[in-house]
């Protein structure tokens, strides 16, 4: 695991301990392993795109983007509250990408997406088509 990828896990752990006391639930990592995964991309990338990092290809944005939602959805790494926290992520990349989007579509699609038949490219697709 790189340097990159550990600050990004930090960063889900953070941003997740915040919606847990927001929400007065569980928190804590249930799998540490299924974490690291989502934030390894394939060739030992990372998920630049929730770093700050501006990707001058927007296929790469939404590749990231499907990647982080279907791993954060089929292994849910945390205690509770993933879904929210895949939607408060994604929500604040594409505002940092200043891209139009509908924000109720993004939540709902989130909470309803099935990552038994859709696979990351679905996902990513789907941010392509709906993200201007």
């Amino acid at each position: 695991m790189t340097s990159e990828q550990r600050r990004q896990v930090k960063l889900l752990c953070y941003v997740h301990w915040i919606l847990s006391k927001r929400f007065e639930v569980d928190s804590g990592v249930r799998d540490l392993y299924t974490l690291e995964e989502v934030v390894t991309m394939p060739g030992g990338g990372s998920l630049t795109c929730f770093s700050g990092a501006k990707l001058t290809n927007r296929k790469d944005l939404f590749a990231q983007i499907g990647w982080f939602v279907y791993y954060m959805l089929e292994g849910e790494p945390f205690n509770s509250k993933n879904k929210a926290l895949t939607a408060l992520m994604v929500i604040w990349c594409l505002e940092n990408y200043k891209l139009e989007f509908d924000k109720e579509k993004v939540i709902e699609f989130i909470n309803t997406v099935d990552t038994m038949r859709s696979g990351n490219s679905d996902i990513s697709s789907w941010f392509a088509n709906q993200c201007k």
